[in-house]
């Protein structure tokens, strides 16, 4: 009998000594991918491109002709990948969608932006175009929405997506480690990404995400005033869904923010709300916050299957 004990107590040091291994090699990856980031903005990035090819490509995007290679690189459970992936879907906006593997970013060898999301026209040769907010306001733009650009009303809930709803989505999903782990699950249905690659990205990548949760997210949430110390992290993200319905008001006689269709405030929440599909985290949301139905609109918008 004493022996089940000793392997308990093996297992448990073992994934003690695994997390361990991983977070510190994590945090060092960590720092170095702050650092990769900075190397470059979005805004002298997207400045370096040939101006002409852009505005031409995002013109062929706008028109949906068949012939323009449009791909978007992105992390399926970015909240920011799910901005531009909402915006694209809903106008029906053919694209490839480049799955990035997370720890190395080898698909993204051809760019000195590291950050995600970025779309490239035209393949091998052509034009990128970086930062969730840059991608979604210029096809805006030149999809003829500058007035949903300009309206207050609709900045005010693209700005709370951007700043506080993808931090409490963000803090929520990492409050743990196993939690976290989950959060990298999505990785196994791609098979363009190596085995050792994937497990290498769950045992270093879920720690750093823990850590980066509860040691940056939370204490910025705390110092907004969004979040108290003591304050349940589940209860008070519920309560951040629900304010956009409780507020906009979303009802049967106005079914989107946008009213009888989705408007840019509608695609950036359901974008930033529809990258954790799949974790145990989302269908808490879906079981007990008002959101569901109108989740299952913008599904239905965007051509997604509902959960």
């Amino acid at each position: 009998m004493a022996a089940a004990p000793r392997r308990l107590g093996r297992l448990a040091m073992g994934s003690l000594a695994t997390a361990a291994v991983g977070g510190a090699g994590g945090y060092v990856m960590y720092k170095q991918r702050l650092k990769d980031n900075k190397a470059v903005t979005a805004v002298d990035f997207n400045a370096a491109q040939d101006q002409a090819k852009v505005s031409n490509a995002l013109r062929a995007a706008a028109r949906r002709e068949a012939t323009l290679r449009l791909e978007m690189y992105r992390y399926t459970t970015c909240p920011y990948c799910g901005k531009v992936k909402a915006f694209l879907d809903y106008f029906r906006i053919p694209h490839e969608a480049v799955e990035v593997e997370p720890m190395f970013k080898s698909q993204l060898k051809a760019s000195e932006y590291k950050k995600l999301p970025q779309l490239r026209f035209g393949g091998d040769d052509g034009v990128w175009l970086v930062d969730s907010d840059c991608i979604v306001d210029a096809m805006s733009r030149a999809m003829g929405l500058e007035s949903q650009l300009s309206d207050p009303e609709i900045e005010r809930w693209r700005s709370w997506a951007r700043e506080s709803l993808v931090r409490h989505v963000t803090l929520n999903i990492n409050r743990s480690l196993a939690s976290a782990w989950q959060g990298y699950s999505y990785i196994d249905a791609f098979d363009t990404i190596p085995l050792v690659n994937k497990l290498f990205l769950k045992v270093v990548g879920a720690p750093v995400m823990y850590m980066v949760a509860t040691k940056k997210t939370y204490p910025t949430l705390v110092k907004s005033g969004d979040l108290k110390e003591s304050d349940d992290w589940r209860s008070v993200f519920h309560a951040q869904v629900n304010r956009f319905v409780d507020e906009v008001p979303l009802t049967k006689k106005r079914p989107f923010h946008g009213g009888q269709k989705p408007d840019l405030a509608d695609l950036d929440v359901y974008g930033v709300l529809q990258s954790i599909r799949g974790h145990e985290v989302y269908r808490d949301m879906l079981e007990n916050t008002k959101i569901s139905d109108w989740m299952g609109r913008m599904d239905a918008a965007t051509g997604k299957t509902s959960e």
